[in-house]
């Protein structure tokens, strides 16, 4: 199954990219284009978050492609949000020790969200 990626605007300075679908070497690369250019044509955008509610399967190819748009955000000022991760996302970040990494621990929930919601700030990445 590929994945299919829905964008929303939810709110001036932030974005939101739902992934539906496998996502894995053979759509990281659509992933990775549609995030970009969101970077690209968004001048005062400060929040990109990556929906994962929908998500059904993960690889190594996609790790590496959250990395590469972790590295884009970070130096473009943005903080990348992975938001409503199923476990499934959770056990690998942690599995591969990218956990910390991508998801700070004070921001294991979002304000009461039933849905576990991460994000890795660009300041936090500075510090690492």
């Amino acid at each position: 199954m590929s994945a299919a990626f829905t964008t929303t605007t939810t709110a001036p300075q932030s974005v939101s990219v739902r992934i539906a679908g496998d996502l894995d070497y053979e759509t990281i690369d659509d992933l990775v284009d549609v995030a970009s250019r969101l970077l690209t044509q968004q001048n005062e955008l400060s929040d990109l978050h990556l929906d994962f509610s929908e998500t059904t399967f993960l690889d190594s190819a996609a790790l590496s492609g959250l990395l590469l748009l972790h590295r884009h955000t970070t130096q473009a000022g943005i903080d990348l949000h992975l938001d409503r991760r199923p476990p499934f996302l959770d056990r690998v970040l942690q599995v591969t020790g990218l956990f910390s990494h991508f998801v700070p621990a004070d921001d294991d929930a979002d304000d009461g969200d039933p849905n576990p919601v991460g994000r890795a700030s660009s300041g936090e990445a500075r510090a690492r």
